[in-house]
C-alpha cells in the first residue's frame, strides 16, 4: 500500500486561498535524544518531527519537513510544486515561509499565533489548517507504535483517504491507477528483513 501511494500527493496543486502551517510530532520514546545528564533537549530539536500541512479546503497535502524548526529552503522545496503561483497564503508569519511567498509571488496574510490563542474555531482564521493538524495527529496517534522512518508513508495514506474522490469505488479505482502508473518492486526478504544468507 505504501509503495502504491508514494506518488499520491505529487499532482496535488492548491490554489486560490491556501492555509499553511507546521506542526510537530515526537519521535518514539526509545529514539529521544537527551543531554549528557539525561535531560531532554529544549526547544524544537531532533526529537520533534516537523510536518508541513497546506490546504485550500478542497485538497490538503501533508509532508515531513525533517526534524526541528523548518528552514526557508526546506519549506520552499516542500511546497513549491503544490501551491499555485499568485495564490493567497494565510499563515502564522513563520520566517520559513518567506522564500516560498517571494518565489511563488503569493499574497501573504499573516497572523500572530499568540494573538489567536483562545479564539473559538469559528473565529480563528487559521482553523482550516489547525483542523487538518488535529485530525492528522489523531490518525498518527492511532498508529503510535509505528516506525517513524515510515512517517511520510503514513501521511501519504492519510492524504489519500481524506482527499477527493470521496466515493469509495472511485477511491479504489484511483488506488489501482496509482499502482499501475507507478509500478514498484518489493522484495520479500527486504520487507521482512530476512538474512539473505538464510
Amino acid at each position: 500500500m505504501f509503495l502504491a501511494l508514494e506518488e499520491a500527493q505529487s499532482n496535488i496543486v492548491l490554489s486560490g486561498t491556501v492555509w499553511l502551517g507546521e506542526t510537530f510530532y515526537t519521535v518514539r520514546a526509545g529514539g529521544i535524544a537527551r543531554k549528557d545528564n539525561g535531560d531532554k533537549l529544549r526547544g524544537l530539536p531532533k526529537n520533534q518531527i516537523c510536518i508541513g500541512v497546506a490546504t485550500d479546503k478542497k485538497h490538503t497535502v501533508f509532508f515531513v519537513q525533517g526534524y526541528g524548526k523548518p528552514s526557508q529552503r526546506n519549506t520552499f522545496e516542500t511546497f513549491k510544486n503544490h501551491i499555485k503561483p499568485n495564490s493567497t497564503l494565510i499563515h502564522d508569519g513563520e520566517t520559513a515561509h518567506n522564500k516560498l511567498i517571494k518565489e511563488l509571488e503569493l499574497k501573504s496574510i499573516a497572523y500572530d499565533s499568540k494573538e489567536l490563542e483562545g479564539l473559538p474555531d469559528a473565529k480563528n482564521p487559521m482553523n482550516p489548517v489547525n483542523r487538518a493538524h488535529d485530525i492528522m495527529k489523531k490518525f498518527l496517534n492511532a498508529h503510535s507504535g509505528s516506525n517513524r522512518d515510515d512517517m511520510q508513508n503514513y501521511l501519504n495514506l492519510f492524504s489519500f483517504v481524506t482527499n477527493p474522490p470521496k466515493d469509495l469505488l472511485e477511491k479504489v479505482e484511483a488506488l489501482i491507477d496509482l499502482a499501475f502508473l507507478n509500478p514498484k518492486s518489493l522484495r520479500y526478504r527486504e520487507f521482512y528483513n530476512v538474512n539473505k544468507e538464510l
